[in-house]
This record gives structure tokens, C-alpha cells and sequence, in this order.
């Protein structure tokens, strides 16, 4: 069995800690190893994108994404905008450091108007800014959607030389199609196998193969059968099945092609 690239994932996240052993217990088993080729572990905000370059230290196969989430801009960020973003950029800026930090793109960042209170004013800042240094530096992006993609898409245009992932896309099948045409990639997560997902299918359908990836949002969105319970990149098995079914292709095929899409996006 080929083995399948997570292009998104959390594994510094408290939930892991009620796994026996925690997540490096999981990350150093035989069959995590022989099951995935990569991870990107991606960071939400200043502090946890330092814990995810120490455990990108520690395993071969994991990279980081550098960023500040929408809900984190309202939430875990007690700086400025400016400051907080200053200390994004220490991370990314100067190449050499950013290399051995692993850190392959600037995410997660986006837009999430799903919680409650929302500031978009404060989000749309967070996310044109970052979306500006992904610009000066040349960076694919991680971008989280929810509930907003109107104004998502409206910031994407706006910066056209920028490139890079909707991470569990929720966007309609139209949508997917103009991004593709644009080069963005799209990926797709537990939800994929749910009952209720017709509209999630529909998105994977119309998403080009050669734009095409998927991911775990580890420890959340865990697929059928495993709904509702810690998710990890092992359980990717199974969305990557549904995915397979969606374009008529084996799952071995499904894992060559999304590996070598994500390597292509993030430059590996």
C-alpha cells in the first residue's frame, strides 16, 4: 500500500495527551511510519508555531506552517496586529532560519465567521497582511475558510501571485473550479465521509487531480468510522478511500498523486 501525505495537521494539540504515550508515542509507532509519508503541522498562532518547530525537529517526515488563525486573532493573540505579525515574520523572513525551522508555508490563516463575536475587520486585517508577506516572501498559504467564503475569495484575487491550499474545503463545486483554474490547490478531510457531505463530494469531483490532496485537521474532523474520536493521520486511510471512489481511481493511485501534489505545492 502506498503510503499517504497529511498536508494538515495539529500534532501539539492538548487532545493528543489522552492517547496512551500522547502524540510522539503515535508519531514514532511502526505503522504511523509505514502508513504516512509527511505531515505539515501547522501552527495558529505565535506560541504554538515555536512547539511545532521543536516536534517538526524531532521526525523526518514533518514540516510546519507558520502562522496566525482568524479565530486565534480574536482569541490568543493579547499584541497588536502589528506585533503579532512582527513576530510571524521572525519565523519566516530571513530563508536560512526558515529552512531549519522546516517551515514550508505561512498558515493557518483565513477567515472564520462561524464563531461568535466575530470582528471581520480584525480577521480581514490578520489575513490581507499575511497574505501580503506570503506575497513578499514567495510562500504557498494555508487558508481556513469557514463560513466566509465570499470574502475569502475576494482576498485571494487581490493577491494573484500568491498560491496555496483551502485546507477542509467547504466551498461549492463552482468555487473549487474558478481556484483550480487560478493554481490553488484543494484538500479534503474527515467531513469527506460523512452522510450528510453531498455538497463536500461534489467539491472533490470538480477538483482538478493534479489539485487535489488531503489531510486529518489532527485531532479534529476524524473520518467514518472513527467520527467523533481523536483523529490522526493513520484514520487518512480512510478519507482517502472516498476520495479514490470520487475519481475512479485506486487508492494507491489517490496516494501517488495527492504525495506528489503536496511535495509540488510545498516545494519538497
Amino acid at each position: 500500500m502506498e503510503r499517504i501525505f497529511d498536508t494538515h495537521a495539529h500534532y501539539y494539540d492538548p487532545k493528543f495527551d489522552a492517547l496512551e504515550g500522547g502524540a510522539e508515542s503515535l508519531l514514532s509507532s511502526d505503522e504511523f511510519r509505514n502508513t504516512v509519508s509527511g505531515v505539515v503541522n501547522v501552527g495558529t498562532c505565535y506560541e504554538n508555531c515555536l512547539v511545532c518547530i521543536e516536534q517538526a525537529r524531532k521526525y523526518d517526515f514533518m514540516h510546519v506552517a507558520a502562522g496566525i488563525h482568524p479565530s486565534d486573532a480574536q482569541g490568543v493573540c493579547k499584541l497588536s496586529p502589528n506585533d503579532e505579525i512582527s513576530r510571524i515574520k521572525s519565523l519566516v523572513c530571513d530563508e536560512t532560519a526558515r529552512k531549519a525551522n522546516k517551515i514550508v508555508a505561512i498558515g493557518e490563516i483565513g477567515l472564520d465567521y462561524y464563531w461568535q463575536p466575530v470582528s471581520k475587520e480584525l480577521q480581514l486585517e490578520y489575513f490581507t497582511r499575511q497574505m501580503s508577506l506570503a506575497e513578499e516572501l514567495g510562500l504557498p498559504v494555508v487558508i481556513h475558510d469557514r463560513e466566509a467564503h465570499g470574502d475569502t475569495f475576494d482576498i485571494i484575487c487581490k493577491y494573484p501571485s500568491v498560491k496555496g491550499v483551502i485546507h477542509s474545503c467547504s466551498m461549492s463545486a463552482e468555487m473549487v473550479k474558478e481556484l483550480t483554474k487560478r493554481g490553488w490547490y484543494i484538500s479534503f478531510s474527515g467531513p469527506l465521509t460523512f452522510k450528510n457531505a453531498s455538497k463536500v463530494r461534489e467539491a472533490c469531483a470538480a477538483t482538478l487531480l493534479d489539485k487535489l490532496l488531503v489531510e486529518t485537521d489532527a485531532p479534529y474532523l476524524a473520518p467514518v468510522p472513527f467520527r467523533g474520536k481523536i483523529n490522526h493521520s493513520i484514520l487518512m486511510q480512510n478519507t482517502l478511500k472516498v476520495v479514490a471512489d470520487i475519481h475512479g481511481i485506486s487508492f494507491d493511485e489517490a496516494a501517488r498523486i495527492t504525495t506528489q501534489n503536496a511535495k509540488n505545492l510545498f516545494r519538497m
